[in-house]
């Protein structure tokens, strides 16, 4: 199988939450998984380390460097502008503050045709109403 990981689940991930690491260690164990982020998944994850954890800081970015990093395409980016509006349009908003980075992601995923995986509470909407859209 094929995954785009979600900075969310990342983020849990090195912060130890049951919940991240009975998501990702399985997929990172199973030799049949490849394992995909962006550029700004990284970026994202790597900022919330305090400073002053260099080890921890290096670690991560060794592991999550790691996986396949798929480049953002400006189709994508066009993508989830058109996605975001007929969103709106709907009367539908996400909860969180990084809302366009979630449709980023999200389109991301749909684009190299990968599953996503998140802990995201709205991405049972996003995906009824990706279909919607399509």
């Amino acid at each position: 199988m094929r995954y785009f990981i979600d900075t969310n689940i990342i983020i849990d991930f090195l912060d130890e939450k049951p919940d991240a690491i009975e998501t990702l260690v399985p997929l990172l164990q199973d030799s049949n998984t490849s394992i995909y982020i962006n550029r700004l998944v990284l970026i994202e994850s790597l900022r919330g380390i305090k400073y002053t954890h260099s080890n921890k800081f290096k670690q991560a970015k060794e592991a999550l460097e790691q996986f396949l990093q798929l480049d953002i395409k400006e189709g994508i980016y066009l993508e989830a502008i058109d996605f975001a509006r007929f969103f709106k349009s709907k009367g539908v908003t996400l909860k969180g503050s990084c809302e366009v980075i979630d449709f980023l992601h999200f389109i991301t995923a749909k684009q190299y045709g990968l599953e996503l995986i998140t802990n995201y509470k709205d991405f049972n909407i996003l995906e009824k109403k990706y279909k919607e859209f399509k």
